[in-house]
């Protein structure tokens, strides 16, 4: 097993320890796989001035690369935010505001320890990436539509797990299956990876 997939792994039991002992509320699962969206983009945000320059004439510029990497922000944000309100109002029964998600945060134990191995265990990907020279030598358009791809395939699993919490009554049971079907996306997104990477021969994708 690749380190960056042992990490999310890792990440996954970590946290399915911590809702068990703090007896969190299955939909709380839901809202992690929610903010690792926001993880995602935070560590998406140096990829675009390390990607290799796939337009010779200008090398996609500091200031082209910067403005690309704002209106991935906004864009991507956009996304995020639809995706978190649904969440929010689905399975949480809140609006998604600044209020709320401090109240949801500072009021859940472990979750900020959750939270934090989410951010490393990404980061774990990151340096993974850095360490074999694939994040230098993926181009940027290819870096701008890695995220897209992940979030649809994440905002499937999240509508379908939500639905499945109806017909779980038990909340431990519900949290246990939560953990399980995120390894699985996890495993699955990385054999995709792999698939990527190899008919591509040397462009490394996400």
């Amino acid at each position: 097993m690749k380190l960056p997939l042992a990490a999310l792994v890792i990440f996954n039991l970590l946290t399915l320890a911590v809702a068990l002992y703090m007896g969190w509320d299955p939909a709380m699962i839901l809202f992690l796989y929610w903010a690792e969206n926001v993880v995602v983009a935070i560590w998406q945000l140096p990829r675009f001035f390390l990607a290799e320059n796939d337009r010779p004439n200008d090398g996609y510029k500091p200031l082209n690369r910067l403005f690309i990497c704002l209106f991935f922000l906004i864009h991507y944000g956009i996304f995020t935010f639809v995706h978190g309100s649904l969440v929010f109002e689905l399975f949480l029964d809140q609006d998604l505001n600044r209020e709320n998600l401090l109240a949801l945060v500072s009021g859940t134990p472990g979750i900020t320890l959750a939270l934090a191995g989410l951010f490393l265990s990404h980061g774990v990907q990151f340096f993974s990436d850095l360490g074999r020279n694939i994040t230098t030598r993926t181009k940027l358009a290819t870096v701008m539509m890695q995220p897209y791809r992940r979030i649809v395939i994440l905002h499937l699993v999240v509508l379908l797990s939500g639905l499945a919490l109806n017909y779980l009554p038990d909340p431990t049971v519900s949290i246990i299956l939560l953990a399980v079907i995120k390894i699985g996306m996890d495993f699955y997104l990385d054999r995709k990876l792999m698939q990527k990477q190899e008919a591509a021969h040397h462009v490394p994708q996400f």
